[in-house]
């Protein structure tokens, strides 16, 4: 869907939010970040831990694979372009590999 580099402000949930509002999501569900309720839409919003399973499960993946998002390791990274960057190579790179797998 997309992704947003920033701390936990209302600027940054604004930010994402402008990048997915496009995707024709019925329904955005939410851990209960005070900033959601602030951007999406209260008729689509549903916070609930128990709906987002599936991206703290990536969010997992993530900080496996990518030493930069590990927690608690040197490999960390002061530039947020290459934050960017890393991000996107993974998504693409585990985006075609789901593909090849349906073909």
């Amino acid at each position: 869907m997309g992704f947003e580099i920033g701390d936990r402000s209302e600027k940054t949930a604004e930010k994402l939010y402008q990048k997915i509002k496009g995707i024709g999501a019925k329904i955005y569900y939410t851990d209960h970040w005070e900033a959601y309720n602030c951007v999406l839409p209260e008729a689509r919003h549903k916070s609930s831990k128990a709906e987002t399973y599936t991206i703290e499960g990536l969010n997992s993946v993530i900080r496996h694979f990518i030493a930069r998002f590990h927690r608690r390791t040197h490999c960390y990274s002061k530039s947020e372009e290459m934050i960017v960057y890393t991000l996107n190579l993974f998504f693409h790179k585990r985006n075609y590999k789901c593909i090849l797998n349906y073909q």
